[in-house]
């Protein structure tokens, strides 16, 4: 007992933990990106968030820009002139391309350590490769309002139209590449309400339900 109390608690986690990962979706401006940050605080694991943006990047040979562009979104390949780098098939457009090297990206890293992993499929991507809790985040429709402006200085007289507007980017491209609905509780292991638990209590159940595993 006195030995385990002498390591970090990621370390206890990560060798105790049934789960290899957590996977985070979310409803735009629920507040998701803060919980898998807190998480992974709590839990002493990285978490993936805009690094895996600048990593798909890397592996493109694209601007970091350019993969933020087609991340959780469909756009026509009409719309997609983008030269890869050499050893791509450029016969893929570039939803396709980035949506492939993400997938590679998330399930090397869980392989490498544990960690949280936010949106782009990845309880999906995982789900037949590495352990992974799957989590959808909500939230109230006041609370994403204020969130989308004090978070992102959208207008209140803008802001509704601009979260179903994002929201139905995600579920068109959860729903293309995953078979399954975006919103559908049936889709993950646990759905949280952030504008009722708040940010911390939905990060305390995650981090609970992953130690205790």
């Amino acid at each position: 007992r006195d030995r385990l109390r002498s390591r970090g608690l990621g370390d206890v986690y990560k060798r105790q933990a049934k789960y290899r990962a957590i996977a985070i979706l979310r409803q735009y401006c629920s507040g998701g990106r803060e919980i898998a940050a807190i998480t992974a605080e709590k839990l002493g694991i990285p978490c993936y968030d805009k690094k895996l943006a600048e990593l798909t990047a890397d592996k493109l040979g694209v601007s970091v820009e350019e993969i933020v562009k087609y991340e959780e979104t469909l756009i026509s390949p009409l719309f997609s002139p983008v030269s890869l780098r050499s050893g791509i098939d450029r016969k893929k457009n570039m939803s396709e391309a980035v949506f492939e090297a993400q997938a590679e990206i998330i399930t090397n890293l869980v392989k490498k350590e544990p960690c949280v992993i936010v949106g782009r499929c990845a309880d999906f991507i995982l789900k037949n490769n590495v352990p992974s809790l799957s989590v959808f985040i909500c939230s109230t429709p006041e609370q994403r309002i204020r969130h989308a402006f004090e978070c992102h200085d959208i207008p209140h007289e803008e802001a509704s139209a601009i979260l179903k507007k994002m929201d139905k980017k995600r579920s068109d491209y959860y729903r293309l590449n995953t078979q399954k609905e975006w919103e559908s509780m049936l889709s993950y292991d646990v759905c949280l309400n952030s504008g009722r638990l708040g940010l911390d209590g939905c990060a305390d159940i995650i981090a609970e339900i992953y130690k205790n595993s």
